[in-house]
């Protein structure tokens, strides 16, 4: 099993949280795409977005991240992937977006935050 951890509690939860909800919105989309669109209008993706940046961003700057102004500029890559999805007038686009933010948000953990992760092992002292 592939793991995205890059051991930091916090970090790693809210990574399972927001794919964990990328999951249940692309299987709702799969059978009712309107079923999909309400829970995620349930859903503060936004704000769960900036929180989980800020979680972040708080740790580069804790052990002097040399990457942070790269990784700060990703996280702006990932609010404008979501920011159709959001605003998409049509279940098509909706659908689109959803798989473009999706895939935005995997890949990020894979090239960034998992990049990450050898600096937080050497914070650690491992």
């Amino acid at each position: 099993m592939v793991s995205f951890g890059i051991d930091e509690g916090q970090i790693d939860a809210e990574h399972r949280s927001m794919i964990n909800l990328c999951n249940e919105l692309c299987f709702a989309a799969a059978t009712d795409p309107s079923q999909a669109r309400h829970k995620l209008a349930q859903e503060d993706v936004a704000a769960l977005l900036a929180h989980h940046f800020s979680t972040e961003e708080r740790v580069f700057d804790d052990i002097a991240f040399p990457d942070s102004h790269l990784h700060r500029r990703e996280h702006d890559h990932l609010r404008r992937l979501v920011s159709p999805l959001l605003s998409a007038p049509h279940e098509t686009q909706f659908l689109g977006a959803l798989l473009h933010a999706r895939t935005g948000l995997v890949e990020h953990i894979i090239r960034h935050d998992l990049g990450f992760k050898s600096h937080l092992l050497h914070r650690d002292g491992r």
